[in-house]
């Protein structure tokens, strides 16, 4: 792991990268382009702080879990030892990074970020955080508004006193891929169960989210994990207001998942993503050091058949090939409805449909039929959902 610095008196911004993929490219990522490309010498104030880790990388490493949760520790660990009250904190990731970076953000949310030299450690912090009848640090903060706290357990105390309640700035991703940000392997020895406690939700605490999907992956077992909002069946429930583009987008991209978190070597097709992602963590205060230019030849970069070349074939023998839904409907379970939180198609998707007949991918076509939109005249992003209201 490595950690950059630019030091400097009042308000600071910190940003984590992690990195670590669960496929077999592992150079030259979206994740570490980011992090070379952030701003941490001479940024005057406020002063940018940066972490990157990468991770686990390959198949083998990401399939058994190995070191996952010890990398969400040593970024939060990192964090509180940077971390002064009214600091912004990114966080950015990829595949598994990907994973990592909501596992961390929903961590913070729930248990806060330690202060320094407090009684109560990482270590027994992170087990309060894997039991879910816990009470999250802002539920106790809201019960002691409403009165003493009865019989509270001494952790309880010492989280109010020494854990701090503070806000994600920004949390962007590449790609989180299975239903809990780890793909469904049923390999001998990996247990996804064991992982099922991380809260890789998008909660109030978390300010900012983009996440920049990969329209032409097809394997099954890497199927994108969306930020989805909960609607409750109950009709006297409490409903969060929607939350505009500017603070939360979904978009698609072309390309594959290797294609869209970059790592494959000489690939055009990672540009467009990662500009995107620079985009909107500019808007929302980090620095850089330069801007991505999308070179004029993505429309033609060849999409990587991933559903093909991993396992060195052996995948594709054992699996079909699978179509990632665009706008899929809504989830639904006894108690609430889960939808897909502001879905959209990057321009670049259209104008490659338009540049070249040979890109006809059949979830994009499925969906234009769906939803009525003639894919030729089609300019600039659109929401998936409702395609007329961008």
């Amino acid at each position: 792991m490595e950690s950059l610095s630019a030091a400097g008196p009042g308000k600071k911004r910190l940003a984590v990268f992690l990195d670590g993929t669960w496929n077999s490219v592992s150079d030259n990522t979206n994740v570490w382009r980011l992090r070379a490309l952030c701003s941490t010498k001479d940024t005057g104030n406020p002063a940018q702080l940066a972490y990157y880790d990468i991770g686990v990388n390959g198949v083998i490493g990401g399939a058994f879990g190995k070191g996952l949760l010890r990398n969400i520790l040593d970024a939060y660990e990192w964090l509180v030892e940077n971390y002064n009250d009214g600091d912004d904190i990114f966080v950015f990731g990829f595949s598994r990074g990907a994973f990592t970076a909501r596992s961390l953000t929903g961590f913070i949310t729930k248990c806060g970020l330690l202060r320094p030299g407090a009684p109560l450690s990482v270590n027994q912090l992170f087990a309060r955080y894997r039991r879910r009848d816990a009470l999250t640090v802002w539920k106790l903060h809201d019960d002691l508004v409403a009165g003493p706290l009865k019989a509270s357990a001494l952790e309880e105390r010492w989280m109010l006193k020494y854990s701090r309640r503070v806000p994600i700035k920004l949390v962007a991703v590449w790609d989180t891929v299975g239903a809990l940000g780890i793909p469904a392997f049923s390999w001998e020895g990996i247990s996804r169960t064991s992982f099922r406690f991380l809260d890789t939700g998008l909660r109030v605490p978390i300010e900012n989210a983009f996440h920049a999907l990969a329209l032409d992956e097809h394997r099954n077992s890497f199927m994108p994990t969306l930020w989805t909002k909960r609607i409750p069946t109950d009709p006297q429930a409490v409903i969060a207001p929607p939350r505009p583009y500017s603070s939360v987008e979904q978009r698609w991209f072309a390309g594959a998942h290797g294609n869209v978190g970059g790592g494959y070597p000489n690939d055009l097709l990672a540009q467009a993503p990662l500009s995107w992602i620079i985009e909107k963590a500019r808007s929302h205060g980090l620095a850089f050091r330069s801007d991505i230019e999308v070179d004029d030849g993505a429309l033609d970069a060849p999409i990587s058949d991933s559903y093909r070349e991993f396992m060195r074939g052996s995948y594709a023998i054992l699996s079909k090939r699978h179509l990632r839904p665009i706008a899929s409907p809504p989830g639904r379970d006894p108690d609430a409805t889960y939808i897909n939180v502001n879905e959209t198609i990057d321009g670049s998707v259209f104008e490659r449909y338009r540049h070249s007949s040979s890109y006809r991918p059949a979830n994009l076509v499925e969906w234009s039929t769906r939803k009525g939109v003639d894919l030729d005249a089609v300019m600039g992003w659109v929401d998936a959902e409702q395609p007329g209201k961008a």
